[in-house]
């Protein structure tokens, strides 16, 4: 893409897209009441939430046909706050603070005792959050087999907190690993995870509230025909695609209210 608004269009649809594949009402409840947690369905839509979730704290692909420079999403919504195309009267504050709030929250290193019978040892792991959530993301995507870049992640990790392992012994105690980080940590830190979410939803529908209406026009013959203006510079085919896409979530907007989740559920890991 050639200019800032092009790329800023397409990554902001990728986002909210892949983040409304996390946070929508197939996936879980919410429960009732200012202080609150979330509840998956069932087990698999937790494994769901755990694969889109790595996705979400993974590169874009860095192929050259690519239509934008491979980056982080998160990376990228943080990069868009800093030089936005579409701020009108602050109203891109939101969406930089809760940025930047969930890349501080998921940098932070966390302590997480672990028995891991399979190897015979009691360990204390000090991941940071986002290595333990793409840990688990990526042991819930693939077979063993196709889990060697996290084995060794996990033999630094292990080798860390005072158990240097063979990669064959890594890879045998991935399954005790993924208990702990998939279904314990993780279960725990989703309900924290989907505000974090569900905030950046509402932080990119504030930020281009004032777009969506300098944009839409509604047809002044037929009343559900409706199109866009295109801001300028958006010339790229594929960027007006995901523009006039992007518009219309704007339009629809988040799925869920802004919810609140319970102290209890963040005060642990």
């Amino acid at each position: 893409m050639s200019n800032n608004v092009e790329r800023e269009v397409i990554y902001l649809l990728a986002v909210v897209d892949l983040i409304r594949s996390m946070v929508n009402r197939a996936m879980f409840d919410v429960g009732e009441g200012d202080d609150t947690n979330i509840f998956f369905r069932t087990s698999a839509h937790h494994s769901l939430f755990a694969i889109a979730l790595v996705d979400f704290l993974s590169m874009t692909d860095a192929a050259k046909e690519a239509p934008v420079p491979a980056t982080p999403y998160l990376r990228a919504l943080r990069t868009i706050t800093a030089r936005p195309s579409f701020n009108v009267n602050g109203s891109v504050a939101d969406l930089e603070s809760v940025a930047d709030s969930f890349k501080s929250w998921l940098d932070e290193k966390i302590e997480v005792d672990v028995w891991l019978p399979t190897i015979g040892k009691q360990l204390l792991l000090r991941p940071t959050r986002r290595a333990l959530h793409c840990i688990a993301g990526n042991l819930t995507k693939h077979n063993f087999l196709r889990s060697i870049g996290v084995a060794k992640e996990l033999q630094h990790l292990l080798a860390s907190a005072g158990a240097p392992l063979e990669m064959r012994d890594v890879i045998q105690a991935q399954g005790d690993i993924y208990e702990h980080f998939h279904d314990n940590v993780g279960l725990y830190h989703s309900s924290a995870i989907a505000e974090f979410l569900n905030n950046l939803l509402w932080g990119i529908q504030t930020y281009l509230q004032p777009e969506f209406e300098r944009s839409w026009t509604q047809d002044r013959h037929e009343s559900c025909s409706y199109s866009y203006r295109y801001p300028a510079g958006l010339t790229d085919p594929l960027a007006r695609a995901c523009y006039w896409e992007l518009m219309n979530r704007v339009r629809s907007g988040p799925i869920f209210q802004p919810f609140t989740i319970s102290s209890s559920f963040k005060s642990r890991y």
